[in-house]
Parts: structure tokens; C-alpha cells; sequence
């Protein structure tokens, strides 16, 4: 044992040392080691149950009182106290009434039993402690992974959409601007249906551009890193407003605070994903994303009134009908350790609720 365990251990019986309830249980062991070495027989009762006691093997049973009182209110530690100075009172009294040695080793037996009990109670709660240590480790362990698995994520993302920016959508340009100019050369009539090619070629690298700018700008938008987090979550929301459908709607409660990188990240692409779900699947009219900053926590909600889904839908369901989106929002709020929920009636729109503390 270590000086610090030492210490320990001390501080815990200097606390034990000023609870009343120690003195009391120290009081009674003291009254009933009085009533068994009673030799003027003040105690007339006694004598009955001593006779019961000694015919029966189980000579101090009255000790189990000060020890069951122990055990309630001090636990492991208190039983071994207790038990201790119980077993140093009635031994002699054991020892003088047990006639034999089956008697003897009976009475001996019966007071070791609630130690014995208590012993093993104790081991298999450490054993059950040591296993949620365990569980909360793993789980905090896979927190962890998970988080370094969605910044890598993230990381490939904006290198990707860089790439795609600074590279291929600037060529695809390029390219639509020689065509352009190709197409403004004087030539002869003959020409005309080399001209309607070019043209088509034009159209299309612009359509390509369009294409790429929109994937560069699922991937990594750039007013996420440049602006934050809620600029970012109203320029989705615009974005939805732009296909005419539906009606959505950004609001934020509280004071707006800047947040890690990692957080401000997760919140985006849960709206991000809630919102696509919105267009793709809930045939709404409106939706409204909700953000509540507070002291301990961030709280967002994404509300529409679409179709909906049948509540007996399953993670399992979901996965299977390729929605793994809602599988991957949640576990990007539980790698921070909060909570995220969806609530949803066939008929009466979807509720994609999560809360991450920071």
C-alpha cells in the first residue's frame, strides 16, 4: 500500500471517527458484550435466549444487529469494524460454551457467514464498477475514433473541394471560354453546323462548371471557414428557398457564440443532411431549422411538415432503405457526447432533434 492509498484510507476512518453513527453502533456492541457477560443476571430474558442460543450453535447472534447497522450506513468497511470487535467480544464466550468441536467450529462458522456475505457482495460490486469503468472507457475510446474518423472526413473534404475549385471547374472555364471565342471567328456558311457543335460543346462544359461548383460546394462550403457557423446555416437554408418547393426558415435563440471547429462542423452537416432529406423525401411545404445557444449546451432542431414515417421505423429500417444519413448524424453527436433524436408520424412531418455540450 502506497503512502497516498495510506493516506487515504486514514481520512476515510478519521470521517467514519466523527459520524454519529459510528459511535452508535460502537455503543451498542458495547451494551450487548454487557448483556452476555452479565453475571448477575440483571437481564432475566437473556437467560432463556443464551440457553436457545447455545442448544442451537449460534452463541452472538445479537452482534448482527451492530453489524447489519453497519453494513446500511458504512458499508464494507463498517461490517469489518464492527464484525472485528463483535468476534473479539463473544469469542471467549464461544470458546467456554462449546462443548465439542462440531459445536465449536458451528459457532465459529455462523460468525464468519455475514463477513463471508459481505465480502462477496462487495467483490462482485467492484467486479460490476470495474466493468462500467471498462464499458465507459470503450465508449469514450470510440468517441474518440469516431471524432478523428469525421475530421479526416472533413479534412478529405475541403482538399477535394479545393481541388475541384482550383482545378478542374477553372479548366472546364477555360475550355467554355476558347469555344466561345471559336465560335466569334468569321467564317463561311459552310460553317454554321460547326458552330452549332461548339455551341453544344459550350452548353455543356457550363453545365459540367455548374455541376462542379455544386458538388465543390457540398463538399466543403467555403462560408463555413470563412464566415461561421450560423452565415453557413443560412446559406442552406437559402439554397432550399432557391428551388421554390418549400419554404424554409433559420432561427437562433440566445447569444451567438463561436464554437470549435469540430462542433460548428457536425452542426452544418446535420442540418445539411436533415435539410437534404427535406427536398428529396419529405414532400414539405416548410422547414425550420431551429439553433439555441445556452451556457452548457448547444441545442438544434429541424422541423418540417412532410409525409413523414411510420415510428416503428428502426436504425435498421433506415440503413437498409439507404437513409444511413440519420445513422451518421447521430453518431457524429454521440462522438461528442450528446444526445440526438428523430420524432416523426406518418402524415405529420419529421422533428430531427439534437444537443451537443459546450
Amino acid at each position: 500500500m502506497n503512502k497516498d492509498t495510506l493516506k487515504f484510507r486514514l481520512l476515510e476512518l478519521d470521517k467514519m471517527g466523527h459520524n454519529v453513527h459510528f459511535w452508535a453502533i460502537i455503543a451498542i456492541t458495547v451494551f450487548i458484550a454487557f448483556i452476555y457477560y452479565d453475571w448477575y443476571g440483571r437481564f432475566e430474558w437473556f437467560w432463556q435466549f443464551s440457553i436457545f442460543e447455545i442448544r442451537n450453535n449460534i452463541i452472538g447472534s445479537l452482534f448482527f444487529i451492530p453489524f447489519l447497522y453497519a453494513s446500511l450506513v458504512f458499508w464494507w468497511r463498517g461490517c469489518l469494524i464492527a464484525w472485528s470487535i463483535s468476534i473479539l467480544a463473544i469469542l471467549p464466550r464461544i470458546l467456554f460454551f462449546s462443548f465439542n468441536f462440531a459445536s465449536l467450529a458451528t459457532n465459529i462458522a455462523l460468525a464468519l457467514v455475514p463477513l463471508t456475505v459481505v465480502i462477496a457482495i462487495t467483490l462482485e460490486l467492484k467486479w460490476r464498477e470495474n466493468q462500467r469503468q471498462i464499458s465507459v472507457e470503450r465508449e469514450r475510446e470510440r468517441q474518440l475514433h469516431m471524432a478523428q474518423i469525421f475530421k479526416a472526413q472533413e479534412d478529405e473534404r475541403r482538399h477535394i473541394a479545393q481541388e475541384l475549385h482550383d482545378s478542374a471547374l477553372q479548366d472546364l472555364l477555360a475550355v467554355a471560354n476558347r469555344v466561345q471565342s471559336m465560335m466569334s471567328w468569321n467564317g463561311s456558311e459552310t460553317n454554321v453546323e460547326t458552330k452549332r457543335y461548339l455551341e453544344w460543346i459550350r452548353d455543356a462544359l457550363l453545365d459540367i462548371s455548374k455541376d462542379v461548383r455544386r458538388i465543390s460546394l457540398d463538399l466543403r462550403p467555403s462560408v463555413l471557414d470563412d464566415l461561421g457557423l450560423v452565415p453557413a446555416l443560412r446559406w442552406l437554408s437559402d439554397r432550399l428557398n432557391q428551388d421554390g418547393q418549400i419554404n424554409a426558415e433559420l432561427i437562433i435563440n440566445g447569444t451567438h457564440r463561436k464554437l470549435s471547429a469540430e462542433i460548428e462542423v457536425t452542426i452544418f452537416r446535420i442540418v445539411q443532411e436533415a435539410l437534404n432529406n427535406v427536398r428529396r423525401h419529405s414532400e414539405a411545404s416548410e422547414a425550420v431549422t431551429m439553433l439555441t445557444f445556452s451556457p452548457e449546451s448547444l441545442k438544434l432542431t429541424v422541423r418540417d411538415n412532410g409525409k413523414g414515417f411510420f415510428p416503428m421505423q428502426t436504425a435498421h429500417n433506415i440503413t437498409i432503405r439507404e437513409k444511413v444519413g440519420l445513422i451518421g448524424m447521430q453518431q457524429r453527436v454521440e462522438s461528442f457526447g450528446g444526445s440526438f433524436d428523430i420524432n416523426s408520424r406518418f402524415g405529420e412531418g419529421t422533428l430531427v432533434s439534437a444537443e451537443i455540450p459546450i
